[in-house]
């Protein structure tokens, strides 16, 4: 990472945890620039990516998968538990098991711009989770965030 970046990078981050924030959808679009930010840093000096978060940019196999893949891969499991489930303690931002509820955290198609997959990869649910669960959601999104 070059100086230049680094001061910038530094610069949005500190602009940004200094805003006071109110409501809390614009909390989680603060956390999806993080995101971004922190992601810009795994480039490469070429501009290309070899890493969206704790792991390598996935490969998927299936160019349209369906939400049922995110069970697969143990999201349910790794995110639902206590928090993101019926009577949990994250179940008001959304529940893994209901589709509208996980769709409202992505932008169809863009893995890197979608808050979802922005938190589990490189924010503050990054330590939850692991590889299969970080494949499938951007996968998932990347096909479509298909039903």
């Amino acid at each position: 990472m070059t100086i230049r970046s680094f001061l910038l990078t530094s610069f949005f981050i500190s602009f940004l945890s200094n805003c006071e924030v109110i409501d809390p959808k614009e909390k989680e679009n603060t956390n999806e620039l993080i995101g971004i930010l922190a992601l810009s840093r795994s480039s490469s000096s070429n501009g290309s990516s070899t890493s969206t978060g704790r792991f390598p940019t996935p490969t998927c196999e299936v160019s349209a998968p369906s939400f049922a893949t995110l069970k697969t891969a143990g999201f349910e499991t790794r995110c639902g538990g206590s928090c993101h489930a019926t009577g949990g303690s994250e179940a008001a931002k959304f529940r893994v098991t209901v589709y509208n509820e996980v769709k409202n955290y992505t932008i169809s198609g863009s893995p890197t711009r979608s808050t979802l997959y922005n938190i589990q990869s490189t924010g503050s649910m990054s330590g939850n989770t692991d590889q299969a669960v970080d494949k499938a959601i951007y996968c998932w999104i990347l096909g479509g965030t298909n039903p």
